[in-house]
């Protein structure tokens, strides 16, 4: 049993590099920690994601974001799960912590 995680990754929090032929390219390191209830255990995964984007898809994405998705488990005692965004080429990160089991919102 388990959930899906999406969110959208905020292109203009980002610096990426202009290069040769116009397209513009960033590394993301995306870790994602799950911590049981206690807060004492932590599973951690780690992800890379490559941008090698042409100028029409750089501004798409600064539009709407970097889409990212994943699948997170539900272990026992499972309390909250923590996706850190790295962004190689400024060092600068974002966070955001969820509750585990993820809430579904009802509209």
């Amino acid at each position: 049993e388990g959930s899906a995680v999406s969110l959208q990754i905020a292109a203009s929090d980002l610096s990426p590099a202009q290069q040769g032929g116009g397209r513009w390219t960033d590394k993301l390191d995306i870790f994602l920690v799950q911590r049981d209830q206690t807060g004492t255990r932590a599973e951690t995964s780690e992800q890379t994601l490559a941008l090698n984007l042409k100028p029409d898809t750089y501004q798409k994405v600064l539009r709407d974001g970097i889409p990212f998705a994943e699948y997170i488990g539900h272990p026992q005692n499972s309390g909250t799960v923590r996706i850190i965004v790295v962004d190689e080429n400024s060092g600068r990160m974002g966070s955001i912590t969820l509750p585990v089991p993820l809430e579904r919102a009802s509209r």
